[in-house]
């Protein structure tokens, strides 16, 4: 009865069709079913790597330039954006704030804007040494407005009517306050510039 059942197992065993048989060959076909490992022996590779590092190496002069190079393009950016904000400065109030304490805003303006203070703090710390002779009471109520003034158009508004609120004279003849106020809106436009820039 046992024996009877083991022949009648193989008989119902499914045949395999010759596709089927194909595809189990190249299955356990340890070369074909693993065409991604690599037939290439050792020493061919290391032959390889050696040559290919060989190209890509070079002398200590040619490094020695190439950061020679990098190091004046990265001076030429800072500069260049230090300089630009000055440029802008002098288009907008060349007529009417002094070339040194423009430079000296556009100056304190770059580190004033990386600094987080609050806005009238950079601003203030922009021209306070320009400015020797005004309280900085007197400062904090002028710079206020500007400073409180959202960015972008309305920031720009106050900028505007701050220097339009000013008489138009040499600067030796305006007060100290006038003094004040277009050395703060000088201040809030190179602020405004720089983070523009960020």
């Amino acid at each position: 009865m046992t024996h009877a059942s083991s022949s009648s197992g193989d008989t119902d065993k499914p045949k395999l069709s010759a596709i089927e048989a194909e595809l189990l060959q190249t299955v356990l076909d340890p070369v074909q079913s693993s065409p991604w490992i690599n037939t290439e022996t050792a020493a061919e590779y290391e032959e390889r790597l050696l040559a290919a590092g060989a190209f890509l190496e070079i002398s200590e002069a040619e490094a020695a330039q190439g950061w020679e190079t990098l190091s004046t393009q990265l001076d030429g950016v800072w500069i260049n954006s230090e300089d630009g904000l000055l440029v802008q400065l002098q288009q907008k109030f060349a007529e009417r704030v002094p070339a040194d304490m423009l430079a000296v805003i556009a100056e304190k303006a770059q580190q004033m804007a990386n600094s987080g203070k609050p806005m009238m703090k950079q601003m203030i710390g922009c021209v306070q040494e320009c400015l020797n002779d005004v309280a900085e009471a007197d400062l904090r109520v002028i710079a206020r407005p500007m400073a409180l003034a959202m960015r972008g158009s309305s920031a720009d508004e106050f900028v505007e009517a701050t220097v339009q609120s000013v008489r138009q004279t040499k600067w030796n003849d305006l007060s100290a306050i006038e003094q004040a106020k277009l050395g703060l809106a000088a201040a809030r436009y190179a602020i405004a510039q720089v983070n523009t820039l960020k």
